[in-house]
């Protein structure tokens, strides 16, 4: 169980961190290319609008803090293959792999509604975006109401959508992993067949 344990710990904390690098490096240049004043047809300076980038950055940070706790899970599992001194029954054992894969799960739904938030934000101001461009106004006000300019999609707003969706397959691919470590929770401590009395 231990080396099961590892090994998905270890494919778990791979794909996070290159997935969470990835994002963070993208979203990163992107809010400093988009922070950039930018000078309109009319000679006017404006400033581009944020594409969400509070959710997004909160869905890599609570990533981050995934990685960390998926490396307390590789520690974990170290412990338990090495501890011969005083090993660990196997009831023991199964509660803390329960506890450590109930708290990787939670913190990485939490991570998947954060930054599907983001997405949400994020496809929001890029539907404003075109529907300003074709003329048509949100809300009754002018083109700058909401802070776009009448430019069309920049390459720049794919790449941030791209950010946010590396940082959503790295909390799904960490979910699956807690998920299949379930399994391994049923093999040491299978769940009682009788009801417990209270």
């Amino acid at each position: 169980v231990a080396i099961r344990l590892r090994r998905a710990y270890w494919t778990s904390w791979w794909a996070q961190v290159i997935l969470t690098v990835i994002s963070s490096v993208t979203l990163l240049f992107a809010r400093s290319v988009m922070n950039a004043v930018k000078t309109n047809s009319s000679g006017q300076t404006v400033q581009t609008a944020p594409g969400g980038f509070f959710f997004a950055g909160s869905g890599i940070a609570l990533s981050y803090l995934s990685i960390i706790w998926t490396w307390g899970g590789t520690r974990l599992s170290r412990r338990l293959r090495r501890n011969s001194t005083k090993p660990y029954s196997r009831i023991k054992a199964a509660n803390t792999i329960r506890r450590a894969v109930t708290i990787g799960a939670a913190l990485n739904l939490l991570g998947m509604l954060v930054t599907l938030i983001g997405a949400e934000q994020i496809v929001g101001l890029l539907a404003a975006k075109i529907l300003t461009m074709q003329g048509v106004t949100p809300f009754g006000g002018g083109v700058g109401s909401l802070g776009l300019t009448t430019q069309s999609i920049q390459p720049l707003d794919i790449l941030i959508v791209q950010a946010n969706t590396n940082t959503l397959l790295s909390h799904f691919l960490s979910l699956g992993c807690c998920l299949i470590l379930t399994r391994s929770v049923h093999l040491l401590d299978p769940p009682s067949v009788e009801e417990d009395e209270r």
